[in-house]
């Protein structure tokens, strides 16, 4: 088993559908398996959630650990893509959206994320069940 503390992490929240569909793209373009997994609604997850500073019932944010740097709203997506490489990696681009920009951007997609998702949350396959961390 992984251990959670030292290594590169998304933590995510596994009720969302929309959050669950990217995180079957992470796994199919991460096939050394560098990224571990982590449900938001788990207990570390929780406690993780907690010691950023962030409601973990408030699911305002996936989480990205890489290297011990932890990225929330935006980055989370942008390093995420950087990490996995090309043609991925242009997601870099993001970066230069200014602060105010990005946030906005960000919170327009979490805020209304229900109402982009389709269907039910699918299930985690045995790819992503191997890689989670409880």
């Amino acid at each position: 088993m992984r251990d959670h503390l030292t290594t590169d992490l998304y933590v995510y929240d596994g009720e969302c559908a929309l959050c669950s569909r990217f995180v079957r793209f992470l796994v199919a373009h991460d096939p050394e398996g560098r990224f571990a997994l982590m449900t938001a609604q788990s207990k570390a997850g929780r406690a993780i959630y907690r010691a950023e500073g962030l409601d973990p019932d408030a699911m305002e944010t996936a989480l990205l650990r890489i290297d011990g740097r932890i990225y929330r709203n935006l980055d989370v997506f942008t390093e995420t893509l950087v990490a996995i490489g090309w043609p991925w990696k242009a997601a870099g681009l993001l970066r230069a959206l200014p602060r105010p920009v990005a946030g906005w951007l960000y919170r327009r997609v979490a805020n209304n994320r229900k109402l982009l998702q389709r269907g039910q949350c699918p299930l985690p396959s045995d790819e992503i069940r191997a890689r989670l961390i409880e």
